[in-house]
């Protein structure tokens, strides 16, 4: 069960609650708004280009015709499973290394820790350049990119709340009582990390999102004609002044799930930190 607590502390913060109502209806378009949609999302208009918005089409058309708004009502799929599937893929790799490097120590946390050195010295857009640019584009390349993004954060904030929990009295007492490594870290030093786990996996969502459509507006990404949201922009950026339309509306998309992710988090950051528990 969910301490109450924590629920009365995340809705105290009316923004998070709002960010997370805005992301619980993108999972909801989502899920079911490709079916609402009267328009093709891949069909050319001919007789449609370039449209402004109208009571036909609400968010305009773009330069083959197609219908804006279902454009990005399908993107919300692509998006929302770019940056979900690379971040959970990421985050057990990189969970499963922090604990390593953190509980065992030793020669284990050095070449662990080197190996996320490495991958922190690029920054994480270049990073995920690098690493489509050698698979090439498209979207199974696009998620393993977004998995290796993902991976050196996660591990070295697990590692740093590891090793502290390691040297607490209870994980010390379960040692000295005789239960294995993997019952320590499975019964003490899991459940206590995944507070924190929550609030970085939550704030690497957004950021994927970001560098999932960045990849896309760069040409490295999703490629045409997929709906999403980073490839809309790169093709709006051509009219930008003529029909600025055309990006205003991806881009805002884009600019609102980020936001909301990372009010999302910060929420949750607040409520579930500890030492706020003792406050409330």
């Amino acid at each position: 069960m969910i301490d109450q607590s924590i629920i009365r502390r995340f809705f105290k913060r009316k923004a998070s609650v709002v960010a997370l109502f805005i992301l619980l209806s993108f999972f909801v378009i989502a899920i079911i708004g490709p079916f609402l949609c009267k328009y093709d999302p891949y069909v050319f208009d001919s007789a449609a280009l370039h449209q402004g918005p109208s009571a036909q089409h609400l968010f305009g058309t773009d330069y083959l015709g197609r219908d804006t708004l279902t454009r990005i009502v399908y993107g919300s799929r692509i998006s929302l499973f770019i940056s979900f599937t690379g971040v959970l893929s990421g985050g057990i790799i990189g969970i499963l290394l922090g604990v390593a490097a953190g509980y065992f120590g030793g020669w284990v946390d050095s070449v662990i820790s080197r190996v996320i050195d490495v991958l922190l010295a690029f920054p994480g857009l270049l990073l995920a350049m690098v690493i489509v640019a050698i698979l090439g584009s498209g979207t199974k390349n696009t998620i393993i990119a977004i998995a290796v993004f993902a991976i050196p954060s996660i591990a070295r904030m697990v590692r740093g709340v590891v090793i502290t929990l390691r040297d607490s009295q209870y994980v010390g007492a379960a040692k000295v009582m005789g239960e294995s490594s993997w019952n320590i870290i499975r019964k003490h030093v899991i459940p206590n990390a995944i507070s924190q786990i929550i609030v970085n996996i939550t704030l690497n969502l957004g950021t994927a999102i970001l560098t999932s459509s960045s990849l896309s507006f760069l040409g490295l990404g999703v490629q045409a004609p997929n709906p999403e949201w980073g490839a809309m922009l790169n093709k709006a950026k051509d009219v930008l002044r003529t029909n600025p339309w055309e990006a205003i509306f991806p881009g805002l998309t884009i600019t609102l799930v980020v936001m909301s992710f990372s009010l999302v988090g910060d929420g949750l950051r607040d409520a579930l930190d500890p030492r706020l528990k003792n406050a409330s």
